[in-house]
This record gives C-alpha cells, sequence and structure tokens, in this order.
C-alpha cells in the first residue's frame, strides 16, 4: 500500500460541509450515514491524487485562523478566484508571494482556511532557465505576468551562467529584457557590512566574483542583482527589492522592499 497522510477535520454539520466543498471541484469519495440517517457522520473527498476526511465533533468558532490549514496546490489561480469571489468569503485575493508561489486563501464554511497555490511566473521562469529548458521559459513568458524588472534580472541570471543556453537568451531579449547595469567593484565594496534593524531583524552583505551577496543569520547567502547603481534584486525572490542609503558617497544604511512594505536597516 502507498504511503500517505490524509488529514481528518472534525466539523459541525459533515452533510453540508461535503456540498459546500463540491462546489469547489472536490469530488465525494465515500460517505457514511449518522444514527438518525439525516446527516453524515463521516466523509472522504478527494482533490486530484489527494483527500480530506470531514467528521462529526466539530464546534464552531469566531477565531480568525482555525487549528487546520488546507493547502491545495492547482492552477489558473486567477480564474478560480474570479469563479469562486462571490460564492465564498475571500481571506487574501490572487498575489505572488516571496517563496514562488501564486495564492488565494478563502474561508469554508467551517471557518478554516484553504489556500489554493500555482508557482508564479517568476519562480517558473528562473526554474527554466536554471534546467535550461527553453519550453519552461518561452511559457513563463507568454502569461504576460513577468515584469520588467523580473526579465532583466533572469537575463543577468542567464547571461552569468558558466553554460550559456543561446536560445533561452534569445527568448529573453525578443520579451524585451535588457542587460543589468555595469557597477563597479568599489561601488559593490562601498556596500558590505552589517545591516541591523530596529527589532533585531539583519542582514550580511558581501562580495564574490564580482557580484554583491546578502545573507540573513542561518541562511546561505543569496546573489543580489543590479537594477541600477543602488538597487538589487535577490535572484530567488519575486516582488522584494533591496536599494542602498549612500551619504556622502557611503552606504549607511538600505531599505528592504517586499511587496511594498519597506524593511528599514542601519549599516553597523
Amino acid at each position: 500500500m502507498k504511503k500517505k497522510v490524509v488529514p481528518m477535520i472534525h466539523v459541525l454539520d459533515v452533510r453540508a460541509t461535503v456540498a459546500w466543498y463540491r462546489q469547489l471541484g472536490f469530488e465525494v469519495v465515500a460517505t457514511y450515514g449518522d444514527e438518525t440517517g439525516e446527516n453524515f457522520s463521516f466523509t472522504i473527498v478527494s482533490f486530484g491524487e489527494t483527500q480530506v476526511m470531514f467528521n462529526t465533533g466539530g464546534e464552531t468558532s469566531d477565531k480568525r485562523r482555525r487549528e487546520v490549514d488546507l493547502y491545495v496546490y492547482t492552477d489558473n489561480i486567477d480564474e478560480l478566484y474570479e469563479s469562486l469571489k462571490e460564492r465564498v468569503e475571500v481571506v487574501e485575493r490572487p498575489h505572488d508571494t516571496f517563496y514562488g508561489q501564486r495564492e488565494l486563501i478563502i474561508r469554508d464554511l467551517n471557518r478554516f482556511w484553504i489556500t489554493f497555490g500555482q508557482q508564479n511566473a517568476f519562480a517558473a521562469l528562473m526554474e527554466g532557465i536554471f534546467e535550461g529548458d527553453a519550453d519552461r521559459v518561452r511559457e513563463a513568458l507568454h502569461s504576460k505576468a513577468v515584469s520588467d524588472d523580473t526579465l532583466n534580472v533572469a537575463f543577468a541570471f542567464a547571461s552569468g551562467r558558466e553554460k550559456r543556453d543561446e536560445e533561452i537568451l534569445s527568448l529573453l531579449r525578443d520579451a524585451g529584457a535588457q542587460p543589468p547595469p555595469q557597477i563597479d567593484l568599489a561601488t559593490l565594496q562601498s556596500y558590505t557590512g552589517t545591516y541591523k534593524g530596529e527589532h533585531g531583524f539583519g542582514v550580511e552583505i558581501s562580495v564574490k566574483d564580482g557580484r554583491l551577496f546578502a545573507a540573513t543569520p542561518g541562511n546561505q547567502p543569496m546573489s543580489l542583482w543590479p537594477l541600477d547603481q543602488v538597487t538589487f534584486r535577490p535572484v530567488a525572490m519575486t516582488d522584494t527589492k533591496v536599494i542602498f542609503r549612500v551619504e556622502d558617497g557611503e552606504s549607511v544604511g538600505l531599505t528592504v522592499f517586499q511587496n511594498d512594505h519597506p524593511i528599514q536597516l542601519r549599516r553597523g
């Protein structure tokens, strides 16, 4: 038997829960009636190759977030949102995350969160370049969800690889990618050092092989690709920028922008 884990969630009304999940595209695998014959005592529903069990004995809750979330991998997040937004409670509309997913979060009738996630265009593009998969790069570009900054970072990443893929570089050029700005080594060196924020968050900036890197405590350094002389983009993160604050030719701090939310750090 194939090993797997199937969550069991206790709810107040199993029959109503089954009906609600069916409208999302879940399929009913099995149901078991209760002693009255009017409700279900237990059910199994499936989505793709995965299953969820619902059992009686649950309680109502007014908490913002309950004890269990469901994370559902799917496709076409934006189309799903358009089809559901008038019928369900939306917690968060479709959005890109820093870890490469595009997600939609809704709440079911029992107030459990359901997050629908798919790989976003940025992650698909960068993985396609890393794996030398021109078809995957082409598909990501055709999604029209890749920003100009992302195109330029992707082009810089593809150009800097030891084994350049000319077909991928051509696809990026045709999509409008521009070579990264040239920043001299002395300027990069001037940004190195330790930067810390008010709440203890810190980052170490270093230079290696003519490129800038950022590392948070306990994590491997991540390469930063220039957008201009003071603005850099982490190669593995979307919607994130690092902008150095320079006074009298010296870096005194930096600002990390994640989804337009600024985090101010001072150079130690």
